[in-house]
């Protein structure tokens, strides 16, 4: 769910990453013991959760802590995962609060390479073929006929689609966790009216499931359901302004005294959700300007109630979108014989819990978004990704009746 890939685009750099491909060689390669059959060949389709996307960035060292690499090491069997190099492609934020990126000297650090005998070791089949970024019509799309086509696409599947970058591992067990970035994008940005309708939604993942399952008959799985983006802590509630120390912590942020705005901020206002982007713009507002918080449209042009904002009835719009993207994965997870799980369940606990803070922790530069949620405020942590695998556990054993251990 990769909120810019801004810098890793551009012709050049993805004529680059296409001719260096070949001569890249993959990591983390275990000898298939499997614990049961069915998991003779594991394949993971996804984006940025799956691959091990992080603090807004991917290295070798975050795609380690992916859930794909966690059940296949529980699974005892075959796990191969296209290693970016340090310090990534893009490098992580390293600061949670200033939004510091860990230094390098270039946007996108490529595929590590293995060479053995001054000789370049070609890259074996892949375990895990998730590309950041990527949506629901990407996954049959071929290269830069994908809508959200980057360079991690090319660094990745190397010219092929992402299925038919999965069917070459004869797959006999699968996750499959996509859906996330028809809707990410335009709900943080405020404009719900943008992401992928359900009809539409629905032919891209019709099509991708025929097509990988036309590929690898008799293949068994989990289908994975799409996060209610209006809880991820990059959002918060406008009344939690009304916390005098929120109220500071905000301002700290946005540079200058900031206040809810009383016309739009007011009633059913104070249940918009406001991008903690919306604060660091605020620092670019002229000098003297008020620190004004708005809650609902204005009608001004441009409008500061609209980018960055979801009021009430937009909330309801996202809402309805991701229930009918989820309703389909399950009824489809339901028509191919695949267990399904809903990550809303234990997101929403931890929610509930405290555990995923209701405003930026700004006192803390490595949990500013608490121990579940990376420094980016979108995606999962290390620990969430050990909680995604042990959920996974449960749901993939009480459908198949295997015996998979939980991670410590």
């Amino acid at each position: 769910m990769s909120r810019t890939h801004a810098v890793v685009r551009g012709a050049l750099l993805v004529g680059m990453v296409g001719g260096i491909y070949a001569c890249t060689a993959d990591a983390d390669v275990f000898a298939p013991d499997p614990v049961d059959p069915l998991f003779r060949n594991y394949v993971a389709i996804g984006n940025s959760i799956t691959a091990g996307f992080q603090s807004d960035g991917i290295n070798d060292s975050t795609q380690r802590t992916s859930y794909a690499r966690l059940l296949a090491l529980q699974m005892r069997t075959r796990y191969s995962f296209p290693s970016l190099a340090m310090p990534g492609c893009p490098p992580p934020i390293a600061n949670g609060v200033t939004g510091a990126r860990v230094p390098s000297p270039v946007p996108c650090a490529l595929r590590n390479v293995t060479v053995v005998n001054n000789v370049p070791i070609a890259p074996p089949s892949l375990n895990n073929v998730a590309v950041p970024g990527l949506g629901t019509a990407d996954v049959t799309a071929l290269g830069t006929a994908a809508p959200r086509n980057n360079a991690l696409t090319q660094l990745i599947l190397g010219g092929k689609t992402m299925v038919q970058k999965a069917l070459e591992v004869d797959p006999t067990f699968a996750t499959i966790w996509m859906g996330n970035n028809d809707i990410l994008a335009p709900a943080l940005g405020g404009v719900p009216g943008l992401a992928t309708p359900v009809n539409t939604f629905i032919t891209n993942y019709a099509k991708m499931m025929n097509e990988f399952t036309a590929g690898a008959p008799g293949v068994k799985g989990v289908l994975i359901g799409v996060v209610q983006v209006t809880g991820v802590p990059i959002l918060f509630r406008a009344a939690v302004l009304t916390d005098p120390t929120v109220l500071q912590a905000a301002s700290l942020i946005a540079g200058r005294a900031v206040s809810l705005d009383p016309n739009t901020c007011s009633g059913t206002g104070l249940t918009s959700l406001i991008a903690v982007p919306y604060l660091t713009a605020i620092r670019n507002r002229p000098p003297g300007a008020p620190g004004l918080v708005f809650c609902r449209k204005t009608g001004l042009n441009p409008d500061p109630g609209d980018a960055g904002i979801l009021d009430p009835d937009e909330q309801v719009t996202v809402k309805a979108l991701i229930d009918g993207y989820n309703r389909y994965i399950q009824a489809k997870a339901d028509s191919v014989g695949f267990a399904y799980w809903d990550p809303n369940v234990i997101f929403d606990q931890l929610k509930a819990a405290n555990q995923i803070p209701a405003f930026p922790i700004i006192t803390s530069t490595t949990q500013t978004f608490g121990q579940f949620i990376s420094l980016d405020g979108i995606h999962p942590s290390t620990l969430a990704h050990m909680t995604i695998a042990n959920e996974l556990i449960k749901v993939i054993n009480a459908k198949y009746s295997t015996k998979l251990a939980a991670l410590p």
